[in-house]
């Protein structure tokens, strides 16, 4: 059995983290912190991605994430809690 594609409705970034929530409703994000162009990133830049069917790009400085490996590395510690 193939595992599940990941389906994102929403992704955004605020000062410290990038977010991707599925459409099952998880929510699982990184710190800019522990990638080292993110980190050295300017607001402008973080905030100048787009989504594709696999994941997130930032042309402005060559980074791209993977949503399987974010939903992969999800813990209730990265998980955002709805208001």
């Amino acid at each position: 059995m193939e595992p599940q594609q990941i389906q994102v409705k929403k992704v955004w970034v605020d000062a410290e983290r990038v977010y991707a929530e599925s459409t099952n409703g998880i929510v699982a994000s990184y710190a800019f912190a522990d990638w080292p162009r993110l980190a050295a990133a300017t607001d402008e830049q973080r905030h100048d991605f787009y989504v594709s069917y696999g994941g997130i790009h930032w042309s402005q400085i060559d980074e791209d994430l993977c949503f399987e490996t974010m939903f992969e590395d999800y813990t209730p510690t990265n998980r955002v809690a709805e208001a």
